[in-house]
């Protein structure tokens, strides 16, 4: 899981670096919506059983990314 949220995050550098970051979060917010996701999970409950960041880190991360 560790692995696969690295490259997750490689990804969301690769979009913000290119101008889509502001996309890339808009397209999450709405699937998330759709899926009724949880936004704020505990972080033991996303070390164990998330393969991919939540939505929360990964605006972060790319808005992070962006202003860079």
């Amino acid at each position: 899981n560790v692995l696969s949220r690295k490259f997750e995050y490689q990804a969301d550098a690769f979009a913000a670096k290119y101008c889509y970051g502001q996309q890339l979060v808009s397209g999450l917010k709405k699937l998330t919506a759709t899926s009724l996701g949880n936004l704020m999970p505990h972080p033991l409950y996303v070390f164990f059983h998330y393969s991919h960041p939540t939505l929360y880190q990964r605006m972060t991360m790319i808005e992070k990314s962006a202003n860079d």
